[in-house]
């Protein structure tokens, strides 16, 4: 059976947000995303013809993505290359104006959640595209159990980060 070319156009642009969003917990490098994105195209046209709809197509493009993005992780280290994302950020003069304006705390959200493990930052990404726990579990290959943990430690971290910041 092959893909539906017209639905895999439609799945690939109305969750090309999603899938961003994913892909930029494993990658800061907006090329090495557009690459990603393909990676995950190609992947969504070779797997579509054995889709049997035990998820949402929101779920197995999510975990398209997911796996694109840990096979990325696991490349780079296996080259002994530095990730993006693992980076130091360098401290920046943040004002009482720039605190307060929500662009500068979502950039300050952003660059703390990318700071989390993997494992924490994959659980919170699906969490802030609004899976539900069952949902994140079947995307991640996981139990209920361990994402209610991740997330848990997850946004201790973060709320300890933010109030730091």
């Amino acid at each position: 059976m092959n893909a539906d070319p017209d639905l895999l156009t439609h799945l690939l642009e109305s969750h090309r947000g999603m899938v961003d969003r994913i892909l930029a917990t494993y990658e800061r490098s907006e090329s090495a995303r557009e690459d990603l994105h393909q990676d995950v195209a190609v992947a969504l046209w070779r797997g579509m013809p054995g889709f049997r709809g035990d998820a949402s197509h929101r779920t197995f493009i999510a975990r398209i993505a997911h796996n694109i993005g840990a096979g990325h992780v696991r490349r780079v280290m296996r080259g002994g290359d530095r990730m993006p994302l693992d980076e130091e950020h360098p401290s920046e003069d943040v004002g009482p104006d720039r605190i307060a304006s929500e662009a500068s705390i979502r950039e300050a959200l952003s660059r703390a959640i990318e700071r989390l493990p993997l494992s924490q930052r994959q659980v919170v990404s699906l969490h802030l595209e609004d899976f539900s726990h069952t949902e994140i579990a079947e995307t991640l290959g996981s139990g209920e159990g361990a994402v209610t943990v991740r997330l848990h430690r997850a946004r201790q971290t973060l709320s300890l980060w933010m109030h730091r910041a």
